[in-house]
C-alpha cells in the first residue's frame, strides 16, 4: 500500500474501533509507514506487495483540506485550558476534557488505553482526586478506561448508556451508580455540569456534556470540526443525529470537545458540519434523481437482483460524490475517505423513512 493511500484511509477519520488500528499507539509514524513494514533495499518489492490495494479498487485521488496532528512529545498528549477550571485533553486521534474544581475532579470519557496519560495530565493541574466520571456514552474506544478511575468516584450515565453497559459487563467500563433520561445536573465544587440528552442519533445514550457558565460544550462523535462524519455518519439514526446538532447548537457556548481530532471546536466549526450534514442530504437527492434503477439494471451484467440493488447505490453514491466534491473536498477532512457512504445512508434513508 502507497503512503498516500494509507493516509487517506485515515485521514481525519477518528477510530471508533480502536482493536483495527492497534498498531496506530501514539507514535505518529504510523502515519508514515502504517501496518505493513516498508521494503528493504535491495528486496523485490514486488513479491511483498499485497494483492489488493486501494487503488486498485478505485484511482488514487489527491487529499483534499488536511490538518496535521501536532507532535506529542516529550508528554505523549496534548493539555490546554479551555475555561477557568476546565481542561482540555487529547491523544491527538482521542479527546475529553475534566473540571477542576476545589473539592475534586470531574472527568469525561476516560479514553481507552489512555488512563495513565490521562493521569499525568490531571496531575498538571491538580493534586485533588477524580469524584465524579461522566460518560458521553458506552463506546468502549472512549470510556474503555474508566475502571482506572472509578474506585473512589460516581459514574454518571444515560440510562441507555447504563443499559448497554449492563448487557456487556465488561469490568473495563463499570455501570453508571447514577443514570437519568432526558436531564441531570450535577452541582459539585461551586459548578453545575449539564447532561441533556438530545435523543437518538450516533447512538443510544450518547449525550451533551454543558457546562453553562464556561461556555463549553462536550458532544461526542456527532460533529468533529474541520472533519466529515465518520464512516456511514456511525450514526444508528441520521434524522436524530441531525437534529441532535442542531440542539446543540442551540446552547450558548464558545468552545466544544468532539471526541476526535487534537483540538477543541468553535461555533463556527459545528455549524459547518451541519451544513455538510444538510449538502450531502441534498445533493443524494439529485443524485437519485440522475440515476434511475432501471438504468442500472438494464446496463448491469448481473443476474442477481441483490447484486443489482448494490449497484443502484454504488451508481447513486458516485453521482453524489461528484455533486459534492467542489464544494466540500477543500474544506473538511475525510472527504475521499468518506463521502460515499454518506450517500449510502441518505440513499436508504430517502428510500425507507422520507422520500427526498
Amino acid at each position: 500500500m502507497q503512503k498516500k493511500a494509507f493516509v487517506l484511509s485515515l485521514g481525519a477519520s477518528f477510530y471508533h474501533n480502536p482493536g483495527r488500528f492497534f498498531c496506530l499507539g501514539l507514535a505518529l509514524a504510523a502515519w508514515v509507514s502504517g501496518c505493513a513494514p516498508l521494503p528493504v533495499p535491495g528486496e523485490n518489492a514486488s513479491a511483498k506487495a499485497p494483492q489488493a490495494t486501494i487503488e486498485s479498487v478505485r484511482d488514487f485521488e489527491p487529499d483534499g483540506y488536511i490538518e496535521p496532528i501536532p507532535s506529542l512529545a516529550p508528554k505523549g498528549y496534548l493539555l490546554s485550558k479551555l475555561a477557568p477550571d476546565v481542561y482540555f485533553f487529547s491523544t491527538g486521534i482521542y479527546n475529553n476534557m475534566f473540571i477542576a474544581t476545589p473539592e475534586g475532579v470531574i472527568l469525561t470519557d476516560p479514553i481507552a488505553d489512555k488512563g495513565a496519560l490521562l493521569k499525568k495530565a490531571i496531575a498538571e493541574v491538580t493534586p485533588l482526586p477524580v469524584k465524579f466520571i461522566l460518560y458521553s456514552h458506552s463506546h468502549l474506544d472512549h470510556i474503555g478506561d474508566a475502571h482506572l478511575f472509578a474506585e473512589n468516584a460516581q459514574i454518571i450515565g444515560h440510562i441507555e448508556t447504563k443499559k448497554l453497559l449492563e448487557r456487556y459487563g465488561d469490568s473495563r467500563r463499570p455501570v453508571p451508580n447514577i443514570s437519568f433520561g432526558s436531564v441531570y445536573y450535577l452541582d459539585f465544587g461551586g459548578i453545575r455540569v449539564e447532561l441533556l440528552y438530545p435523543g437518538e442519533g450516533h447512538g443510544k445514550g450518547n449525550i451533551m456534556i454543558y457546562v453553562p457558565a464556561r461556555k463549553v460544550l462536550m458532544y461526542v462523535d456527532a460533529a468533529t470540526p474541520k472533519s466529515v462524519p465518520f464512516k456511514n455518519f456511525g450514526t444508528v439514526d441520521i434524522y436524530g443525529q441531525v437534529q441532535g446538532i442542531r440542539s446543540a447548537l442551540k446552547l450558548d457556548f464558545d468552545a466544544y470537545v468532539a471526541g476526535h481530532l487534537h483540538r477543541p471546536g468553535t461555533r463556527k466549526e459545528m455549524e459547518e458540519v451541519l451544513e455538510y450534514y444538510l449538502d450531502s442530504k441534498k445533493a443524494d437527492h439529485e443524485a437519485m434523481k440522475r440515476v434511475r434503477f432501471a438504468e442500472v439494471m438494464s446496463a448491469t451484467k448481473s443476474r442477481d437482483i441483490e447484486r443489482i440493488i448494490g449497484e443502484y447505490y454504488e451508481a447513486v453514491a458516485e453521482e453524489c460524490y461528484g455533486i459534492l466534491k467542489k464544494s466540500w473536498k477543500q474544506r473538511l477532512m475525510g472527504f475521499e475517505a468518506f463521502a460515499r457512504g454518506h450517500c449510502d445512508v441518505w440513499t436508504a434513508f430517502h428510500r425507507t423513512q422520507q422520500a427526498p
